[in-house]
């Protein structure tokens, strides 16, 4: 009963399946056995192909989950790159601005110095003056004491002292006519040396900058070298499509070409600067050899003038010592006409001898009084000329300092072209520096496409091979089917021989049932052979649906592929002629960015030079703390001077009573002379009638002796008169000369004072404009700040959210992980069952292979995924130390602005009370001036006074003198020597037209360099503006690529979202 059972389900089993073979019992257990692994099997495969096809979709939905993280990770790296720009273009402001403060920081520094010098120079000469004005004072009261006559002209024996002695040029000069040249000379040496280290320092930024872009290009590097670059990881995304890389790669080239002309413009525009410098410094070699020619023959004349005027005061001199002697011989002849007037007239021929002296002294006298006035003419000539001379000497000095200045000042303009256009050329390396970079991309891009072609042409090669071997094993079905039916018909025709040889033994239904079965079979190997028909035939049309799908999308990319080969060819060529045309343009950049390494490595000292800057910040406060107490002590010596002019107002005031008792002294002296005049015109008559009378009335002669006794008298009083007047001229003529020089001291203190309150107002306008540059510095500081606030917070923003989507990738990675090990597990098991299976279980097992492969790969993508999560945590932990450090600079930065503020403050108002005391200086200078100018009015009138004075004198002289007629030699002399010093004066206006001319040639010369620096001026502010609207389109067509990318990444962000809805 058991077996029947066992024969009968097996039987309808095996009906069920279409298998209508016959059954015998002895085949039972094993047909039994192998029903129930072919059931099973057939489940397991089943199961099997339903977990494949999860897995497949799984791995599709993975694949489309981790594109838009591809996406988020090219997006950061990308923006962190960005960032990492921002902090060098900020660290370079900054560098720049620290090079500029150390630069105006040595600029005051040299200005200081140079007042200070000047200061103590002031401070000398008005010693000096003071020393002078008490060594005068003193002489005048020795010579009031001791000598009843002073004159003005110095003895033979003075000699000044010499421009400088022989012994002085062996050694060193110390003479005073070469200390302004030689403080002029270390004024330029000073200023040269600052620029030097001004420059040395901008060097020393612009190499510290190159040292951090190398550093920046190899921590990219670094950061590039464990797997591809962030831009093609950005175009390996989906949704990346091609037309927007056609457009980059066309506006890449349009800004190259424009980068290209802007280059060959600045390539240009530098070498025609350089052209102009070595022009202007050639110019400016010549001037200074014409201003050294022209100090030579300056001091050529000036030691030509000394020698002059000392034979001038020689002969001064000799003219002293004969007048002296002249006056001795006057009071001799004076003396004896008293010893002849005593002694007594008693004969005839004594009156007549007497007569005939009076009239030789008379015509002697004349004589003498002619010669004295001849002599004072030609000595006030002289003096003029000499003052004409020093006028003109001034003017030529006035003129040599005004061209050194304009010298300066255009080789200032010079060197700031140069700096101004050497950045203009470090901008356009930079931007040639980027377009590279873009080139590089797009050929990085170039090699990435020609990678997915390969790979593409490979898998199409795969396919081609799976479709030849799927076509093979068909063919093996078919030809295996062939087998199994003609193996069922010897079968059934065996069967039939075997039913034919027993057909003894058994009955007819037993051959009904055989027929029935064979039936049956054919039947169901007719059915599985139509069923393995439509499944050829469906095989057939995916197969071709395939190749055509995968012809047409190879075609595709050939063409895709035959597109960007052809750009790339193009671009190539263009390279190619970029670099066979910029040869010269290489090499500079090959310079600069060597000179960028060696800067490069400077960059570490900026700290350093921070808290220098804050020394000479504070170094600055000192200096203005000492401009104060220096305006104090000028204000203090301003006081001096006024109360110095309200003392020389008093004496003037004395001087104008004593002048005035003087005219009146004058005029009673007048009025005694014309009494005197009248009673000589007397005496003469009385004397012509005692003459002719004598012999009548020699009884008269007593009376007449007392009367000559009486005259004498009145001679002596006259004489007495006489001296005491020259005495008080003398007196008055020092008293002028002291004036004369107290207010040419003024004058000159006057002058330093203006040009002390020229250098306050430049250095009043130099804090002015600092202080706007540094309230700009700190409105950029403030926007700076405002945006890396800003910047921060999207950080920390981006962060967070990074934070959550790699929690949510580490989650789902390990519930992947945990799904591929429940898979691995089935797959071990299935292989364990699979081990008894023939060619089934061998198709089952390549599928096993290609699953294990493909969960090898998966395992690898995991582990990169994992390397690259730590990664990133990685750069999490950095950028949160980067946001921590930017924290602690804001910090500083904001504190440091407060405490700059404040010191803007304490700037502006001690600003306002220098400009306070600028002005009251101002007003101090204009009283001075109208005070200068009323002195001068008084003195051209005390002048005048004492012209008359000096006539009346002479007058009196000539009616009360006598001197002998011995001097025409003398005469004759000075006459040659005036004429030898009018040679002299005429050669001098002669040098000093020459002179004059050349100054002209040099004014026209320099102006027209200064029309030639105006059109350089025009250009360059057309080049900048050109520039400013370049860079201005630049940023818009940043802003429009950034907003473009901006809405792509929030479209992909939506489709993501969506996706991940659905799934």
């Amino acid at each position: 009963m058991d077996i029947d059972t066992l024969h009968a389900d097996l039987r309808k089993r095996l009906d069920i399946l279409g298998f209508n073979h016959p059954l015998p019992l002895g085949a039972i257990g094993i047909v039994s056995a192998i029903l129930s692994d072919l059931i099973k099997t057939s489940e397991k495969l089943k199961s099997s192909k339903q977990q494949i096809e999860q897995l497949m979709q799984e791995k599709v939905a993975w694949e489309l989950g981790v594109e838009p993280y591809k996406c988020d990770n090219s997006r950061l790296l990308s923006e962190v790159n960005g960032l990492h720009l921002e902090l060098v273009k900020q660290r370079d402001k900054f560098v720049l601005a620290n090079t500029e403060l150390k630069c105006r920081v040595r600029v005051l520094q040299t200005d200081k110095k140079q007042l200070d010098e000047r200061c103590l120079q002031a401070e000398a000469k008005i010693r000096e003056l003071l020393h002078s004005a008490d060594s005068k004072s003193r002489k005048n009261g020795v010579n009031m004491q001791r000598k009843p006559f002073v004159s003005t002209v110095r003895a033979g024996y003075y000699q000044p002292p010499k421009c400088c002695d022989a012994q002085a040029q062996d050694s060193k000069c110390h003479c005073p006519c070469n200390q302004p040249r030689k403080t002029d000379v270390l004024h330029e040496i000073e200023r040269l040396q600052a620029e030097t280290k001004n420059q040395e320092e901008v060097i020393d930024a612009y190499k510290k900058q190159i040292e951090y872009r190398d550093r920046e290009i190899q921590r990219l590097g670094a950061l590039f070298a464990g797997g591809r670059p962030a831009a093609a990881l950005a175009k390996d995304c989906c949704y990346r499509s091609v037309n927007s890389l056609n457009e980059d790669v066309g506006k890449l080239q349009e800004e190259k070409l424009a980068m290209q002309n802007k280059l060959t413009e600045a390539m240009a525009s530098q070498e025609s600067a350089s052209k102009k410098l070595q022009k202007l410094s050639e110019r400016n070699r010549q001037l200074e050899h014409e201003l050294k020619e022209i100090e030579n023959v300056a001091l050529s004349v000036e030691s030509e003038a000394n020698l002059n005027i000392l034979d001038k005061e020689r002969v001064n001199s000799d003219l002293q010592i004969r007048l002296q002697q002249s006056s001795m011989r006057i009071k001799e002849l004076e003396t004896i006409l008293e010893v002849k007037s005593s002694g007594g007239f008693t004969p005839i021929s004594s009156s007549a001898s007497a007569c005939s002296l009076d009239s030789t002294l008379q015509n002697a006298l004349k004589q003498a009084n002619e010669e004295k006035r001849a002599l004072y003419k030609q000595l006030n000539e002289l003096k003029q000329r000499e003052h004409a001379l020093l006028c003109d000497y001034e003017k030529v000095k006035a003129k040599y300092s005004k061209l050194k200045v304009k010298l300066s000042s255009q080789i200032a303009f010079g060197a700031e072209n140069v700096a101004g256009e050497g950045a203009d050329s470090g901008e356009m390396k930079q931007k040639l520096a980027g377009l590279e970079e873009r080139l590089r991309e797009v050929q990085e891009e170039r090699d990435r496409c020609c990678g997915e072609s390969k790979r593409l042409r490979d898998s199409i090669a795969k396919l081609r091979g799976e479709n030849t071997e799927k076509d093979l094993r068909i063919t093996q079905l078919e030809s295996e089917m062939c087998l199994q039916k003609k193996a069922s018909t010897s079968s059934n025709t065996g069967r039939l021989r075997t039913a034919d040889s027993t057909g003894s033994g058994q009955t007819s239904l037993s051959v009904q049932a055989a027929f029935h079965r064979v039936e049956r079979e054919r039947d169901a190997a007719k059915r599985e052979a139509q069923q393995l028909e439509i499944e050829r035939d469906s095989l057939r049309n995916k197969l071709k649906l395939a190749t055509k799908s995968q012809i047409d999308e190879q075609a595709k990319h050939e063409e895709t592929i035959i597109g960007y080969s052809g750009q790339i060819a193009k671009l190539e060529a263009e390279k190619r002629d970029l670099l066979c045309g910029q040869s010269s343009s290489q090499t500079t950049v090959h310079l600069l960015r060597e000179e960028n390494r060696d800067l490069q490595e400077r960059l570490k000292d900026v700290e350093s030079h921070f808290s220098k800057l804050r020394v000479a910040h504070s170094q600055l406060k000192i200096l203005q703390e000492q401009t104060e107490r220096a305006l104090t002590q000028h204000q203090d010596r301003l006081m001096c001077y006024e109360s110095q002019l309200g003392s020389a107002e008093a004496k003037l005031n004395q001087v104008d009573g004593t002048i005035d008792c003087a005219n009146k002294d004058i005029g009673k002296l007048r009025g005694d002379v014309s009494v005197l005049k009248a009673s000589n015109a007397a005496l003469q008559r009385e004397k012509d009638k005692l003459l002719i009378e004598l012999d009548k009335k020699t009884e008269k002669l007593f009376t007449v002796e007392t009367e000559l006794g009486n005259l004498k008298a009145s001679k002596s009083g006259m004489r007495d008169t006489i001296d005491r007047l020259q005495r008080k001229l003398e007196n008055a003529s020092t008293d002028n000369i002291q004036k004369e020089s107290t207010l040419r001291s003024v004058s000159t203190e006057t002058d330093t004072l203006r040009k002390q309150v020229a250098t306050l107002k430049r250095s009043h306008d130099n804090a002015v404009a600092e202080n706007g540059r540094l309230s700009n510095d700190l409105s950029d500081a403030g926007s700076e700040l405002t945006l890396t606030k800003r910047k921060l917070a999207d950080c920390q923003q981006e962060v967070e959210r990074m934070k959550s989507q790699l929690r949510e990738y580490v989650q789902e990675i390990q519930r992947a992980e945990e799904l591929l090990c429940v898979k691995e597990r089935e797959r071990e098991e299935m292989l364990e069952h699979y081990k008894s299976l023939s060619e089934g279980v061998n198709m089952l097992e390549v599928s096993n292979q290609t699953l294990e492969v493909e969960s090898a790969e998966a395992k690898k993508l995991l582990q990169e995924a994992e390397g690259r999560i730590n990664g990133l945590q990685e750069q999490v932990g950095l950028r949160q130390s980067e946001i921590k450090t930017y924290e602690k600079q804001i910090n500083e930065l904001s504190a440091n602005i407060v405490a700059l503020e404040s010191e803007v403050d304490c700037l502006k108002e001690e600003n306002q009370h220098l400009r306070e005391d600028l002005e009251a200086t101002k007003d101090l200078c204009n009283k001075l001036d109208l005070q200068k100018d009323k002195l001068n009015e008084e003195l051209n009138e005390h002048s005048s006074i004492r012209e008359q004075l000096n006539r009346e004198n002479a007058t009196l002289k000539r009616q009360l003198t006598l001197a002998t007629t011995g001097d025409k030699a003398a005469v004759d002399g000075l006459q040659e020597l005036l004429a030898a010093s009018r040679s002299e004066v005429e050669q001098q206006r002669i040098v000093t037209s020459q002179l004059n001319q050349e100054v002209k040639s040099l004014k026209e010369q320099v102006s027209d360099l200064s029309r030639k620096l105006e059109q350089e001026r025009d250009r360059a502010t057309r080049s900048e503006a050109t520039a400013n609207e370049y860079s201005v389109q630049l940023q818009e067509l940043r802003r429009m690529i950034t907003d473009d990318r901006f809405a792509q990444v929030q479209s992909r962000e939506e489709d993501d979202y969506n996706r991940y809805s659905t799934f």
